[in-house]
């Protein structure tokens, strides 16, 4: 056979091989794939419908009128997904930064390189697509003027507030004033705040970061710790309160999320600790263990279940009741930790004095009980009332077993002649904390989300269970969400009410499933096919691997934003090219972007992991940095750099002395300040972006100077990213048809196709 012949035998062969291997794969991932073809093909889109307003979901207690289109969106709840209606609003630049933060983690270079190559292909094909066709479709559309006219509301109606409801999932609209009236009675309750003249943040700081050196010197701690839980960039938490819309006068429920504040990162580390050495004789983990506890439990003809519920318990935890309960379960405790007692005691105690928070321009710190919004205050309340109940349990005489706790809601099966002495005797454990109580009626009692129920018989039963204030909401069909995540909520849903109601026929669940997915609309036909899907078949349990047998690696968990279409395309992508990531999406343009905020609002100084742009005062040039501190610090260290160069010109050195030309070394800034006799406006710095991810700010920053065509940052400062975006860095570049002939030389532009 002639080589020519040969070769095309054996180009035949291997495509008929290929072909053969490739289509018996797809057939296995046909099958494997089945009913998720099945849910695609009916989750796809109906663009002639568009979502239906949820009365219940909306409490509207102002005397405003609400556009219909907007009363429709803010019932669909704050974390609906909207579409992006404009290539400007898709967080590539995030998507880029989120992809090569887990690019890092691949060892394999090549791999790294081939995915990265596929993603950028992915993100070229979706923005060239998204630049020559637009969405015209009826829900794209809704969305488009529903936005329009909630954001046109709210420009009208400065005093109005859109808020979410504590308890019921309800969006609540109520007049500010009422707002600030109701929260200044909060906060000017002396028994529980009092009112500081001046921000503490810098001294908590210091206070933690004093801490936190001390536990590296004691060795405590390793570095890698001290580097976490150290703090240079604290802002004062800002306190809002959420409305109680099932009590009458709309009470709020005060929330001080301290995500910003000095202890943060301490306080989540010492939560840590307590949680591992805690367990409890009454929690329950939760509404499917207590069902499990309760079905099936008799209860003697003499004896009522009653429900006990905490009035405000986290702002009514004495710390006096924490240090006795961290006392006693110390020998736990010394087991997940080497800190002494008296130092552990020590930071709880700074952790919980250092409650504090500013509302209206006032700074107001928490003298009593814990703040709801730290990581530290739900396990101290845990301590505090597992104390409470043993005690209760001994003094009324009540067997451990007969009472369930969740949160600060407890279940209890008493003596009807015992209901008021043991509310009494759980009310004098501490003046503090205090107890209401709710007794079984027509033999029911409502518990968590489950209604429990008394039999003929005296046999507990339960069943699914909405209150009355309940809207109903799940996350609805029509949201720009993942359609696997639609699916996850709607089947769990469904394994609620399966797994909860146990006095419900079959066709009874079916109705209520039906009736409450078709109010969040979900197909009929989708609806019917999860509810006959099949049960997942039980996993077997892997065999323990053998000394031999290297450890695979870790499972990491990453997330990026979900872009319709696209995000679900880079994580299979990246999943299949990684096998140690799992990655999620995650929803970044949603309703709640077009709420007002209730918090006062934290002055642009103090932000930290961002991008800022810093515009010449002489030229249309600008400088574009990123800083992990604040704004305000990083641009004290800009202001420094200048100060020493008019210094030597104030002393008589001239611009092309040796003296001044030694300072352009030190950022692209001064360099141009030095080459063109220009200064920066850096009153007017304009934040560009924001991450919480510290790790993502660098190629957040190298993107913004790659496609800012007025910048005056080297070339070097974009130098990691990589050139396979070049194309898209490229299409997104900014329009250079106002760039000045005099800001700079070209060669200073980062040109897309030099960015490396």
């Amino acid at each position: 056979m002639e080589r020519t012949d040969q070769h095309t035998y054996a180009e035949f062969f291997f495509t008929q091989e290929f072909a053969y291997h490739n289509n018996f794969h797809r057939r296995q991932e046909n099958i494997k794939r089945k009913f998720s073809r099945m849910v695609n093909s009916t989750c796809s889109f109906n663009v002639n419908t568009t979502p239906t307003i949820n009365d219940r979901a909306i409490l509207n207690v102002t005397q405003k009128t609400v556009p219909t289109e907007a009363m429709i969106l803010l019932s669909l709840g704050p974390k609906f997904s909207l579409p992006y209606t404009t290539l400007l609003q898709v967080p590539v630049f995030h998507l880029i930064a989120d992809v090569e933060n887990i690019l890092s983690t691949a060892r394999d270079h090549e791999t790294a390189n081939q995915t990265r190559a596929q993603i950028v292909n992915m993100i070229q094909n979706y923005i060239n697509r998204t630049k020559r066709v637009s969405n015209t479709d009826s829900l794209t559309q809704f969305c488009k003027k529903a936005i329009s006219s909630t954001r046109q509301f709210i420009k009208n109606n400065p005093d109005v507030l859109i808020m979410e409801a504590d308890k019921g999932n309800r969006t609540v609209i109520m007049d500010l004033q009422d707002y600030n009236m109701k929260m200044g009675s909060l906060v000017e309750d002396t028994t529980i705040y009092e009112e500081i003249k001046r921000d503490p943040t810098t001294k908590y700081q210091k206070d933690n970061n004093n801490i936190v050196r001390r536990l590296l010197d004691l060795k405590l701690i390793d570095n890698r710790t001290r580097y976490k839980l150290t703090n240079n960039a604290a802002v004062c938490p800002r306190i809002y309160g959420q409305p109680k819309a099932h009590k009458p006068g709309l009470p709020l429920r005060p929330v001080v999320p301290n995500v910003t504040a000095p202890t943060y990162e301490l306080s989540k580390y010492i939560a840590n600790i307590l949680q591992k050495a805690f367990s409890s004789s009454f929690n329950i983990k939760d509404s499917y263990a207590f069902c499990e506890y309760v079905n099936g439990l008799q209860v003697p003809p003499d004896h009522l279940i009653v429900s006990f519920d905490v009035i405000s318990l986290f702002t009514n935890v004495p710390i006096d009741l924490v240090r006795q309960g961290i006392i006693s379960m110390w020998t736990d405790i010394k087991k997940h930790t080497n800190i002494n007692l008296d130092f552990f005691i020590e930071i709880v105690e700074f952790c919980v004095d250092a409650s504090y928070f500013c509302f209206r321009g006032k700074f107001y710190h928490q003298k009593f009980g814990t703040a709801m919004g730290s990581p530290l205050s739900p396990i101290l309340a845990d301590i505090v009332l597992e104390n409470l109940m043993l005690w209760a349990a001994r003094t009324a005489n009540i067997p451990p077993e007969l009472i369930k706790k969740y949160v600060d809601d407890t279940f209890i099966i008493l003596h009807k002649n015992q209901i008021e002495t043991t509310l009494h005797t759980f009310n004098r454990y501490n003046t503090h904390l205090q107890f209401t109580c709710e007794i079984e009626k027509d033999n029911k009692l409502a518990f968590l989300d489950t209604m429990v129920i008394r039999t003929e018989n005296n046999t507990l039963k339960t069943d699914w269970y909405a209150k009355p204030i309940s809207s109903g909401r799940l996350l609805n069909f029509y949201s720009f969400h993942p359609y696997d995540q639609k699916i996850g909520v709607a089947s769990n849903f469904i394994d609620r009410v399966r797994a909860f109601s146990k006095v419900k026929t079959k066709h009874e669940q079916d109705q209520l499933i039906l009736q409450r997915l078709q109010e969040n609309n979900y197909p009929k036909p989708l609806i019917n096919r999860l509810l006959h899907r099949q049960p997942p078949l039980p996993q077997p349990v892997p065999a323990l691997s053998s000394p031999t047998t290297t450890d695979t690696e870790p499972i990491q968990y990453r997330s990026i934003p979900y872009v319709h279409t696209l995000s679900s395309m880079i994580s299979k992508t990246l999943q299949n090219n990684i096998p140690s990531i799992r990655v999620t999406t995650r929803s970044t343009n949603t309703n709640q972007k077009l709420y007002p905020n209730p918090k006062d609002p934290v002055p642009q100084s103090h932000k930290y992991n961002i991008v800022y742009e810093i515009p010449c005062q002489n030229c249309r040039s600008c400088y574009v940095g990123m800083t992990t501190n604040s704004l305000q610090k990083r641009l004290s260290g800009h202001q420094s750099t200048i100060n020493s160069l008019d210094n030597k010109l104030q002393q008589g050195h001239q611009y092309h002395e040796p003296e001044i030309q030694h300072l352009k070394g030190r950022t692209a800034l001064v360099e141009h300040c030095i080459d063109h006799q220009h200064r920066f406006d850096l009153t007017n710095t304009r934040i560009v972006d924001h991450t919480f991810k510290r790790s993502t700010l660098p190629i957040l920053e190298m993107c913004h100077i790659a496609t800012n065509p007025h910048t005056i940052n080297r070339r070097t400062d974009t130098d990691n990213l990589n050139r396979s975006y070049s194309n898209i860095i490229h299409t997104l570049r900014k329009p250079v048809r106002d760039l000045p002939q005099t800001s700079h030389s070209n060669n200073n532009i980062p040109s897309s196709l030099d960015v490396q």
